[in-house]
């Protein structure tokens, strides 16, 4: 269960980077944002954020993300690490970046890496997008035959940073759907959705330092396919509640309004859940206290 809020959180959020000052120095930062300003140099608007998630007051890991957009491109590195008590059961570190481009009110991703580092094994992931579907490359491989996922399944789909790039963007909000459209993953093995429902506006002061409006909404998590069956024993998976606050980005580039996951929270059978955005910069200025 705990595994599971801390991978869907990095879902719902905009996912992973312990600390953001430690991606400006990792090349995997430069490596993403560089395929980006080789698209279309020029205005560029980015957003780094670092969630601190919690589990009855305990520090169960760090969530963060670096996204850049330029032109019709979009970069983004990413960085989840587990600490604390979770570690006592699942330690693990997970290195993703991923460029794509913004196509209306949707993104398509172009390449897609993630390195995960646990107490089992170092898995490593690629994906690359084409015409002709998605091509993925595994080390070690992944048995896909066992709980195959199909081609018509995958069309359409982005990979989880993306996904997560995609919910921070904003594209896809209208008046109808203020909490956006449903982000379809796939992530070289699993298929699954995020659906979002509105389900109110709300005033916050957050523990992580935003205070202000939010959009409150109702997340759920899908399994679709590539997943073990009875994975969750018949019982299903908790409603995850987000609140989103927009913030403005005024550097020129081609997205004019980031929307935040602030605050997200779930019930577990360990106690309620909590993650906080305790970190938000939009155009390199600090949006939290």
């Amino acid at each position: 269960m705990l595994k599971r809020f801390l991978l869907a959180t990095t879902l719902v959020l905009g996912t992973v980077a312990t600390a953001a000052a430690e991606e400006t120095a990792n090349p995997q930062v430069a490596a993403a944002q560089g395929a980006v300003v080789a698209q279309a140099p020029g205005a560029s608007s980015s957003i780094q954020l670092v969630w601190q998630v919690y589990l009855g007051g305990f520090n169960l890991g760090n969530i963060g993300i670096k996204s850049s957009f330029a032109g019709n491109g979009y970069s983004a590195v990413s960085r989840l690490k587990t600490a604390g008590v979770v570690n006592s059961f699942y330690e693990a570190i997970i290195d993703a970046t991923s460029v794509g481009t913004i196509a209306g009110s949707g993104l398509q991703p172009q390449k897609y890496d993630s390195n995960t580092n646990n107490e089992k094994q170092n898995q490593k992931v690629a994906l690359a997008y084409s015409p002709s579907g998605i091509q993925l490359i595994s080390d070690p491989p992944y048995n896909v035959d066992r709980f195959p996922v199909t081609e018509e399944q995958k069309r359409g789909t982005l990979d989880p940073l993306s996904g997560l790039v995609f919910s921070l963007s904003g594209v896809s909000i209208t008046p109808d759907k203020p909490c956006g459209e449903t982000v379809k993953v796939f992530d070289g093995r699993r298929r699954y959705d995020i659906e979002f429902k509105f389900a109110g506006q709300d005033k916050l002061k957050t523990d992580g330092g935003y205070s202000g409006p939010a959009v409150k909404c109702t997340v759920t998590y899908k399994q679709l396919a590539g997943f073990k069956p009875n994975l969750n024993k018949g019982k299903a998976l908790p409603v995850i509640t987000a609140w989103f606050a927009a913030m403005d980005s005024d550097a020129g580039g081609p997205v004019k309004k980031f929307i935040v996951p602030v605050k997200i929270m779930t019930d577990t059978p360990y106690g309620v859940a909590l993650a906080h955005a305790r970190k938000i910069t939009v155009d390199g200025a600090l949006k939290s206290s």
